[in-house]
């Protein structure tokens, strides 16, 4: 038995139980209300013509700017109040659906509710696994993270060789990456919940943890609308 399943056995159940509802109720909350930003000001952004050539003039900035923000959260975490954090959290969904409104306009609505019904019940059924399995996926962390590397490397590679297969192959790769790092943060995710008692602590773990499944379920909706999305034109 590893040392992660004996620390849980130590934890009453119904103590284990309400622990882990209350985190993971925290980390779903930010989830869906950074997902609904990101939503709003996309559909904004489609719908605005001037913003829509902003965006398309300035996509590097943009980039850069999540990035930053990514950065500033996982690093500065200590430093920042939880406050904060949900700030740059709802900044980061903002710049996020402004990326988004270019796509709203290049896919069908068709091949959009496809993908993200496609990936919201993917997303479910590994959350769910990855929430209930006696299966330590911790393992499973560097080989993940290896394959998220390749994934980059191949991306940036494909912008300039342009091979639509090879899209494809990446494209299945990506999919099934990000499926299993969403099985692999709930379950850490239960783990910070059961554990971490401070209770500051819990409300920055929250916005975090919102983070990183916010980021696993847009990697995997758009990994699927490259499989499923049809052009508008």
């Amino acid at each position: 038995m590893s040392q992660y399943d004996e620390t849980i056995s130590t934890i009453p159940a119904e103590a284990t139980a309400a622990l882990a509802k209350a985190y993971l109720n925290k980390v779903y909350m930010w989830m869906a209300v950074s997902l609904m930003v990101t939503a709003g000001v996309a559909v904004y952004a489609a719908n605005s013509r001037d913003t829509i050539m902003w965006v398309m003039e300035h996509p590097i900035l943009l980039c850069i700017g999540t990035i930053g923000i990514i950065l500033v959260m996982s690093f500065c975490r200590n430093m920042l109040t939880s406050g904060a954090l949900a700030v740059l959290l709802l900044l980061f969904s903002a710049v996020e659906g402004m990326l988004f409104g270019p796509l709203l306009i290049a896919y069908t609505s068709q091949s959009i509710g496809l993908a993200f019904g496609c990936a919201a019940g993917m997303f479910g059924a590994m959350a769910l696994y990855g929430a209930f399995t006696k299966r330590n996926l911790s393992t499973m962390g560097r080989t993940l993270f290896m394959l998220l590397i390749g994934l980059i490397i191949a991306g940036i590679a494909n912008i300039f060789w342009g091979n639509s297969t090879f899209d494809l192959i990446t494209s299945a790769i990506g999919v099934i990456v990000f499926a299993l790092f969403t099985a692999y943060d709930t379950q850490r995710l239960l783990q910070e919940g059961l554990f971490c008692t401070d209770e500051d602590m819990r409300r920055k773990g929250a916005i975090l943890g919102a983070l990183t499944l916010y980021l696993d379920f847009i990697n995997l909706f758009l990994y699927l609308l490259r499989f499923l999305g049809r052009s508008s034109e």
